[in-house]
C-alpha cells in the first residue's frame, strides 16, 4: 500500500508505479513473471510497447521485487543525472554513456566514469570471480535517439560490444514502439535478437483491468459492491462506435484515483451510483495535458490546440503535419497522441468520445511542484529546447523557497545551459554559486568535489590554468581517493608546464588505483610527448584507442620507439576539429617517417589550433622548433 502519513492511497494517479508501490500493483502477475524468466534467460530482451501502457510501472513494480536476491544494478537512464554536471563530461564524450553509468552507479562521484566504455565499467565495478549475471536495464531508451550532436550508434555500439563480450551480462531495453525499428535496425545489436528478445506490452485486458481496480483495496478493508467494479471497467472499454477488448492502463488509474478521492472517507462499499463520470476524467485528463503542452509549445493557445486534436479525433489522424514535430512528440509522451503502424497518430480509441462530447472545463491552473519543474527542464535540455528549459528552471527556483538542496540543483542546472549555449562565463558563474550552495549542506562534499572538476575544466579550456590548479585542489581535498579529479589537476599542471608536478600526481593517483583508465592515459600521453616511450606504451595498451589524442600519443610513441611504420599507421583521421596537441603528435611522427613537409604543414596546423585547450608550452616550442626546421 502506498501511504502519505496517515492518506493510504491505493492508486498511483497518472504517475508510474515506482517499486515502492509494488504492494498495490496488481493484473500484471503473467507479464511480470514472464519478462522477468526472459531477462534471467537472456542476453538482450526488449520490452516495448505505446506510452501509457505500463512499461516502467511493469519494470520496477512488478518485475524488480521478484529479483530481490539477484545482482541487478539500479535502473539505468541516458538522461543525464542532475548531479553530473554537463561541464563535467568531457567534449569528445559521449554524453549518452556517461549518464548511463552514471545512473547505473548513483552512489559514485561521476568523474570515476570519465573515458570508461559500457563493457569496461561492468567489468571494473560490476565483474565478479562466480560468474553471476549481471542484470541490468535502460528505462525509456528512446532517449537515445533525443536531439543532440551525439551521433546515438555510439552508445548502441558500446552495448553491442558489452553484449559480444565474456561479459555474464542480462540487458534489458525499455523502449516506446516508436523508436523500436531503429533500435533493431542497429547492426550489433541485431545479431542478439532471437524469438524471445521482443517482449510487447499492451493494455489490460477485463480481467487485468478488474485486479488493478479492486485488489489495491483489499488492504484497506475496502471494496466494490458486486457489478460495481465491472461497470467502471466496462465504461473505459466503450467509444464512439464499438467496445474495446482491452483498458489503457492510464485511463484505469486516472478514473480510480478520481474515484477514491470521493469515496476515501466513506466506510460502506463502493457502489455503482458511486462511481465517477470517466468521459469527463478523461477530458480533465486531456486538457490538464493540452494546457501543458499549449503553455510551452504554442504561446498558451489552448484553444487553437483543442480545435487541431478534435479534427485529428474525426479524421483519418495526422502524420505531425497539422502541428509543430515537438507537439506531436510530446502530446504522444503524455498519452494524448498514439503513433499507429501506418505511421499516423491519432487520439487513442477512449478518448475520441470525451474530445468530442466532453466539456473542456476553465479551471484554476495548478502550479507544478518545484521539483516537477526542474525534471520537465531537464526533459526539454535533453532534447534541445533551451528557451523551454529556462521558461521551467526558472518556474522552479520560484517554487523553491525553503529547499537548498533543490535550490542548488537548479543553480547547476542553469549552469548546464549555459555550458551547452558555450557560454563558459555565465556556466562559471551558475557551477561556483551552486557549490557554494552546497558547501552549506551535510553530506555533499562529493557533490561540491563535481562541481570544482567541472570549473576547473572550464578554466583550463579558456587557457586559466592557475585559477583551474586553485579550483582543482579544492576538488582533490574534497574527494581525496578519486583518481579522475587527481587526473585533472594532472592535465591542468601539464598545460600550466610543470611537467614533473603534472607525473607525480598522475604517479600518486596510479599507485592509489591502478585500474584507472583516464590517469593511464593522461600518464600515456603525456610521457609519449616528454619522449619516453616505453612507459608510455605501457600505459596506453591498457586503455581503449578511441579518442584521437589517444591514437596520436600511441602513434608517436611507436615512432620513438623505432616501429616508425606501424605509428603511421596508426595516425588517427585528422580534421578541422583536430586538437593542437593531437595534430603535433601526428607531425613528429612524420618527421620520424622522414616527411618533413608534412610534417611542418601539420605543426604550423598545431600552432593555429583553436581547440577549448591550447598547446602547452613545451608543445609549443617543438611546434617551432619543426616549423622552423
Amino acid at each position: 500500500m502506498t501511504s502519505s502519513g496517515s492518506d493510504p492511497k491505493p492508486y498511483v494517479g497518472l504517475r508510474p508505479f515506482r517499486r515502492e508501490d509494488r504492494a498495490t500493483f496488481f493484473g500484471r502477475d503473467r507479464e511480470a513473471a514472464e519478462l522477468a524468466a526472459r531477462w534471467c534467460d537472456n542476453r538482450l530482451t526488449i520490452l516495448h510497447g505505446p506510452p501509457g501502457v505500463g512499461k516502467t510501472s511493469l519494470l520496477a513494480a512488478g518485475v524488480l521485487p521478484r529479483l530481490d536476491d539477484g545482482p541487478v544494478l539500479p535502473v539505468g537512464s541516458v538522461l543525464r543525472p542532475l548531479s553530473v554536471p554537463a561541464g563535467l563530461i568531457p567534449v569528445d564524450s559521449d554524453s549518452r554513456v556517461f549518464s548511463l553509468l552514471s545512473s547505473w552507479s548513483p552512489h559514485e562521484i561521476p568523474t570515476e566514469f570519465s573515458g570508461l566504455t559500457v563493457a569496461a565499467y561492468l567489468r571494473r565495478y560490476h565483474w565478479s570471480p562466480e560468474g553471476r549475471p549481471v542484470m541490468a536495464a535502460i528505462d525509456h531508451a528512446e532517449e537515445v535517439f533525443g536531439s543532440g550532436p551525439v551521433d546515438q550508434a555510439h552508445l548502441l555500439d558500446q552495448l553491442a560490444d558489452a553484449l559480444d563480450g565474456r561479459l555474464p551480462l542480462r540487458l534489458l531495453i525499455v523502449i516506446s514502439d516508436e523508436h523500436l525499428a531503429p533500435l533493431l535496425d542497429h547492426a550489433g545489436l541485431r545479431g542478439h535478437v532471437t524469438r524471445s528478445t521482443l517482449y510487447p506490452l499492451g493494455p489490460l485486458n477485463v480481467s487485468s483491468a478488474l485486479h488493478a481496480c479492486r485488489r489495491p483495496l483489499d488492504g484497506l478493508g475496502r471494496e466494490f459492491e458486486p457489478g460495481a467494479a465491472e461497470e467502471l471497467v466496462d465504461d473505459l472499454r466503450v467509444t464512439l462506435s464499438a467496445r474495446l477488448p482491452t483498458v489503457e492502463p492510464v485511463h484505469l488509474q486516472a478514473v480510480c484515483s478520481t474515484l477514491w478521492e470521493k469515496v476515501r472517507g466513506w466506510s460502506r462499499p463502493i457502489t455503482s451510483a458511486d462511481l465517477v463520470d470517466s468521459d469527463q476524467v478523461l477530458t480533465d485528463f486531456c486538457h490538464g495535458r493540452i494546457v501543458e503542452v499549449a503553455h510551452d509549445h504554442l504561446h498558451g493557445d489552448v484553444d487553437k490546440l483543442i480545435a487541431l486534436l478534435r479534427q485529428i479525433a474525426v479524421g483519418d489522424g495526422t502524420d505531425g503535419g497539422d502541428l509543430p514535430a515537438p507537439v506531436v512528440r510530446v502530446l504522444a509522451e503524455r498519452h494524448v497522441l498514439r503513433l499507429g503502424p501506418d505511421g499516423l497518430y491519432r487520439v487513442p480509441g477512449r478518448l475520441v468520445r470525451p474530445f468530442l462530447r466532453g466539456r473542456f472545463r476553465k479551471r484554476e491552473e495548478e502550479q507544478p511542484a518545484a521539483a516537477d519543474q526542474l525534471h520537465a527542464a531537464r526533459h526539454a535540455l535533453h532534447h534541445g529546447l533551451f528557451e523551454l528549459a529556462a521558461k521551467h528552471a526558472g518556474e522552479a527556483m520560484r517554487h523553491s523557497a525553503g529547499d537548498a538542496r533543490l535550490r542548488a540543483r537548479i543553480e547547476s542546472f542553469s549552469g548546464d545551459m549555459a555550458y551547452l549555449r558555450d557560454d563558459l562565463d555565465e556556466a562559471l558563474v551558475h557551477y561556483r554559486r551552486a557549490a557554494q550552495m552546497f558547501d552549506t549542506i551535510n553530506g555533499a562534499q562529493q557533490t561540491v568535489a563535481t562541481l570544482l572538476t567541472a570549473i576547473g575544466r572550464i578554466l583550463m579550456s579558456q587557457g586559466q590554468f592557475d585559477s583551474a590548479i586553485g579550483e582543482l585542489n579544492g576538488a582533490v581535498r574534497r574527494s581525496p581517493d578519486k583518481s579522475v579529479i587527481q587526473t585533472e589537476l594532472a592535465w591542468a599542471l601539464w598545460y600550466r608546464g610543470k611537467e614533473s608536478g603534472a607525473v607525480d600526481v598522475l604517479d600518486s593517483a596510479l599507485a592509489r588505483k591502478g585500474d584507472s583508465p583516464e590517469a593511464l592515459r593522461a600518464r600515456g600521453e603525456i610521457l609519449s610527448d616528454l619522449e619516453r616511450p616505453q612507459p608510455a606504451l605501457l600505459d596506453l595498451d591498457r586503455v581503449p584507442h578511441e579518442r584521437p589524442s589517444t591514437r596520436a600519443a600511441y602513434a608517436l610513441a611507436l615512432a620513438l620507439s623505432g616501429n616508425v611504420s606501424k605509428a603511421v599507421r596508426a595516425i588517427p583521421p585528422l580534421d578541422r576539429e583536430s586538437d593542437g596537441p593531437t595534430l603535433l603528435r601526428a607531425a613528429r611522427v612524420m618527421e620520424a617517417a622522414g616527411n618533413r613537409p608534412e610534417a611542418v604543414r601539420l605543426a604550423r596546423r598545431a600552432r593555429q589550433s583553436t581547440g577549448r585547450r591550447p598547446l602547452p608550452p613545451q608543445l609549443a616550442a617543438e611546434a617551432d622548433r619543426l616549423i622552423r626546421s
